[in-house]
């Protein structure tokens, strides 16, 4: 069953395909602003897959983005695009991005989730 997208919360074709784990990672997020400014915010991913992420941006950007994200401690970078924009509190909006390919090792947890290992066949 669908529900109806509250009208504060903006989905882009997002489907789960990989456990979420949370977390409080640093990372840094470059790309553009929607005036095609560039920039590159130090923030924290607070939600982790295989396939992306949830971070919070104090930026003003669109769905669709596509943005570089960097793991502050293996100093990875992943291609990604903005899937999800949600509610934006103190200043920062919660913001899902979807790597371009599966990258469960990105994270470099040491014992991730099962379906992630699926994730890279």
């Amino acid at each position: 069953m669908n529900r109806p997208t509250e009208p504060n919360r903006v989905r882009f074709d997002f489907r789960r395909r990989s456990q979420r784990v949370p977390a409080q990672l640093p990372v840094v997020v470059e790309g553009k602003l929607t005036d095609e400014t560039p920039f590159a915010d130090p923030t924290r991913a607070i939600m982790l897959s295989a396939h992306g992420c949830l971070i919070t941006l104090p930026t003003s950007i669109r769905l669709g983005d596509r943005l570089i994200l960097r793991n502050i401690a293996t100093r990875e970078e992943q291609d990604c695009r903005v899937v999800y924009l949600g509610e934006k509190q103190g200043g920062r909006t919660e913001v899902g991005l979807r790597f371009k390919t599966a990258a469960p090792q990105f994270w470099g947890l040491e014992h991730p989730p099962r379906d992630w290992r699926v994730a890279l066949s």
